[in-house]
């Protein structure tokens, strides 16, 4: 995305998510990376450090050609359908890399983010990923009937 400054210069960043507020304005999630000092070896080397920020939509402009279709979209008042968990283990005990939840499930223990129907289906396939135990969202997401009326684009 392009990004129009205050003072006018402008810059590119990574769309990380979209949201509209109570007020109706939307809003972009981006990010950026700047240089940062990192020590290594004992002396100082220059790495990017990503910097996240908002902007509201007016000072953002699409670059041709990129897909925002995925981008993550969140609305004021309005809860997602579904939600991918990325747990973090302490000690040798793992589990699974994601756990798919309902998106009212309040089990939801780590970094989790929003995603539409057909995302979270996939998510479920994956030898890696599990069902949360308390909503079961593997009820709907894999029912017969379903598979052609659930279309969601959240």
């Amino acid at each position: 995305m392009r990004v129009r400054l205050h003072d006018g210069q402008e810059l590119y960043a990574v769309v990380k998510a979209r949201r509209q507020e109570r007020d109706g304005t939307w809003w972009y999630l981006l990010q950026i990376h700047l240089p940062a000092a990192v020590e290594q070896r004992g002396r100082l080397v220059d790495e990017p450090a990503p910097v996240d920020f908002a902007a509201p939509a007016g000072r953002c402009e699409p670059i041709e050609g990129q897909a925002y279709e995925a981008v993550p979209t969140d609305r004021d008042g309005v809860g997602p359908t579904w939600k991918i968990e990325e747990p973090v283990y302490f000690g040798p005990e793992r589990g699974p890399a994601r756990i798919v939840h309902r998106g009212d499930c309040h089990a939801v223990r780590d970094i989790s983010h929003p995603v539409s129907t057909q995302q979270a289906r996939t998510v479920l396939a994956r030898p890696d990923a599990a069902p949360c135990p308390v909503c079961r969202p593997d009820r709907p997401l894999t029912a017969p009937h379903d598979r052609g009326r659930a279309r969601d684009s959240t």
